[in-house]
């Protein structure tokens, strides 16, 4: 084989054009290494051209956000989507919330259609930006604020900031400020992180989530008409989404801090803490089962605890959701909302 190679026509054509073989090598490593990067530029630029904004662009500070306005009536919900997510995870909540009130969904800086923010991604700014965007796009307070998971965070601080400007709170699964980003030990943690961003530099510079279909993402939004799942995904694929999401996750321990340090307390607000049901698993965490049980307690404690937020609150179970409810049992947080709102229009306050 090794004469047959040195005798044969490639041989010669190397020894006459002078070419190393591991130049050749190094050649292709380089053309394959640049290919991905070429493939996430070009589809997040064709994916930005293809879907226009569905709401209008907000400045901030010279920068805009993205918020989708439906509706009529008093009092306004304003919502506010979980980590690395968009206004379109409420296209199963917010055209029913249409129905009966006025109802916002918006795009964090970096998210969806919004402009990045030079501003760190923590929820003291995230809130700031937020509350300009509202009085910059003439949404009247008060206001019932929706936070899923992350969002949690910063309604919460948004309470604290303002109470003048909020009627009552609706909780989603939302984070609490001692939940942890990363395991407690220290080696743990710093591998967990260092995951997470490498995945994320993969994701954004060499376009990896474009190469491969996550089944998981295709379950959530199966009930979504075919033409908005399409969007949801181009959404999500975009450089600028994949960035800002790592950024969250990077200053989340952050955010609880200030989250901690105000207290988010919604005060005499009517306060509505919507539970997962369903539990984690194995397969679907990753985790082991030490770790999951000693998980569940702990979130079990926190979302209780989420309660005493409010001297008012209480707490509701999606019996058939997981951590994403606003796919799975959209129409319990409709219901709270529309429960809420009720309330609200009858008399101020919950007690």
């Amino acid at each position: 084989m090794d004469n047959f190679f040195r005798e044969g026509i490639g041989y010669v054509w190397w020894k006459n054009k002078g070419v190393n073989v591991m130049q050749y090598v190094y050649l292709l490593l380089a053309a394959a290494l640049s290919a991905g990067p070429l493939y996430q530029y070009v589809g997040t630029k064709l994916d930005l051209q293809k879907y226009p904004p569905l709401g209008k662009m907000i400045d901030v500070g010279g920068y805009k956000l993205h918020m989708i306005d439906q509706g009529s009536g008093y009092p306004t919900v304003v919502i506010d989507a979980g980590l690395g997510s968009s206004s379109l995870d409420s296209q199963l909540v917010q055209p029913e919330i249409a129905k009966f009130t006025r109802v916002v969904s918006y795009d964090r800086a970096g998210h969806g259609w919004s402009d990045a923010s030079h501003l760190t991604r923590t929820s003291d700014n995230i809130v700031q930006e937020l509350h300009t965007m509202l009085k910059n796009g003439n949404i009247p307070a008060p206001y019932i604020l929706v936070g899923y998971s992350f969002g949690g965070l910063n309604v919460r601080l948004f309470a604290d900031k303002y109470p003048d400007e909020v009627a009552g709170v609706v909780l989603v699964d939302a984070s609490h400020e001692n939940t942890k980003s990363t395991h407690a030990d220290s080696l743990s943690k710093s591998l967990e992180k260092n995951y997470y961003k490498y995945k994320a530099y993969a994701e954004r510079v060499f376009g990896l989530d474009r190469w491969k279909q996550d089944p998981s993402l295709n379950r959530r939004i199966e009930k979504y008409p075919a033409d908005i799942q399409e969007m949801y995904r181009a959404l999500r694929l975009s450089t600028k989404r994949l960035k800002t999401a790592y950024a969250e996750l990077d200053n989340f321990d952050t955010s609880c801090s200030q989250v901690k340090t105000s207290g988010g307390i919604v005060g005499n607000k009517p306060l509505v803490v919507i539970t997962a049901g369903k539990k984690l698993t194995i397969d679907d965490s990753g985790y082991s089962q030490k770790q999951l049980d000693k998980k569940e307690l702990d979130k079990a404690e926190m979302q209780k605890d989420l309660v005493t937020k409010s001297s008012c609150g209480k707490q509701v179970f999606a019996e058939k959701g997981g951590h994403n409810i606003n796919y799975d049992q959209p129409e319990v947080i409709v219901d709270i909302v529309r429960e809420m709102v009720d309330q609200l229009r009858i008399k101020e306050g919950c007690a």
